[in-house]
Parts: structure tokens; C-alpha cells; sequence
């Protein structure tokens, strides 16, 4: 197993607002929310970024452009929920410990649960309770990352069906990613704009390897 522990700073803003909510009201419930989801995301671009080294090495070129990419994409909601943090005058320091296995097939299941979590368990209450603050900022933040992450569930099984059928030839190898809600493409054709945010495909970035 390889592991790693770094101290990652998260956000540029960690100087205590004058108006930040008391403990115990529903404000502090989304700052909380926001603090949980950066600690998830910021982990999940970690371990992604190794397991595309990994995939790398291995010869598995589409899955690590796939990992790639999709380490770029957890950060793009890093990002996100941090400047809904910083605007609400909070920060947070992340510490990321993450592991991965040189087996792959088990590196992409864990990859699918941790997604599958994401966007049935962890999200859905968050944007709940940032509708009911009314933070549309929150809300839209959690929104996107949500449906993102749904749709990363689904291309990650889709390839780790490909790779157990020993066809990983055929996982895409030049991957997309939306830069403003995180979204993740195997490919560009067919469509003109973001399913999730309606961003152009022009503005995609891409992975190749």
C-alpha cells in the first residue's frame, strides 16, 4: 500500500469574520457542511492524482488519463465550496492521508463507492439544508458537485467492467473535464454544452496519456 500525509492549505482566507454566526444556528450547519465536503474532495484529488501515477506505470493509459482528469475535477469543488467558505468568512486546513493498492480493479471499486457516497449519502443533505438557509451560493456549489459526482460513478464502472474483461484497451484515453461544475467526459461528441452547468465544451480542459 502506498500512502501519503500531507498538510494542505485549502483556502487563502483564514482571518476570523466579524459576523460569523454563534454556535448552534443553522448558518454554522452549512459552514460545517462546506469544512466536510472540502475534506472529502480535497482527499479524493489526492488519492486520484497517485492512482493515475499508478495506472501510469502499470501501462493502463486510459485509466490514468481517467484518474488524471478526475483529480482535476474533485479539485474544481475544492475550489468551489472554499470560496463559498471564504464569502462566508470561515477557513480550513486540510490534512490528507490517503492509500492506494497496486491493484487496479480494486482501486477503481473504491473509487465507485467512495462517489457512490458522495452523491447518495453525504450531498444530498447538505444541499437540503443550504435550501433551507436559502444560500444559493451553497446550494449551487453542493448541487453541482453532486450530480458530478453521480455521473463519475457511472464512467468509473464503466471502466472497471472494461478492465475486468481485460479490454482496457478500449477505456478512452483523452478524458474531459468541465472547469466550472467539475463534470467528467470520455468523450466531447454530440453535444454542445455542460449537462450539469450548461458550460460550453469549448472551455472543457483535457487529459491525455
Amino acid at each position: 500500500m502506498k500512502k501519503i500525509v500531507i498538510l494542505f492549505t485549502a483556502i487563502a482566507c483564514l482571518v476570523a469574520c466579524t459576523n460569523k454566526p454563534a454556535e448552534g444556528t443553522v448558518e454554522v450547519s452549512t459552514i460545517d457542511n462546506l469544512k466536510t465536503a472540502i475534506t472529502g474532495e480535497t482527499n479524493a484529488s489526492a488519492k486520484y492524482a497517485l492512482l493515475s501515477e499508478e495506472a501510469f506505470k502499470q501501462g493502463q493509459l486510459g485509466i490514468a488519463a481517467m484518474f488524471e482528469a478526475a483529480s482535476v475535477a474533485e479539485n474544481i469543488h475544492v475550489q468551489s465550496h472554499t470560496a463559498v467558505l471564504n464569502e462566508m468568512g470561515e477557513g480550513i486546513d486540510v490534512v490528507i492521508d490517503v492509500q492506494i493498492s497496486e491493484d487496479m480493479e480494486e482501486n477503481i471499486q473504491y473509487a465507485i463507492e467512495g462517489e457512490t457516497y458522495e452523491f447518495t449519502e453525504m450531498y444530498p443533505p447538505m444541499i437540503e439544508q443550504a435550501n433551507k438557509e436559502n444560500l444559493t451560493d451553497a446550494l449551487r456549489t453542493f448541487t453541482y458537485a453532486k450530480k458530478a459526482e453521480e455521473n463519475h460513478a457511472k464512467l468509473y464502472e464503466e471502466a472497471l467492467e472494461l478492465l475486468k474483461a481485460g479490454k482496457s484497451e478500449e477505456i478512452a484515453k483523452i478524458w474531459y473535464v468541465c472547469p466550472l461544475c467539475g463534470n467528467l467526459y470520455n468523450t466531447i461528441e454530440g453535444f454542445e454544452l455542460c449537462a450539469i452547468c450548461g458550460a460550453g465544451k469549448t472551455t472543457f480542459l483535457h487529459f491525455e496519456k
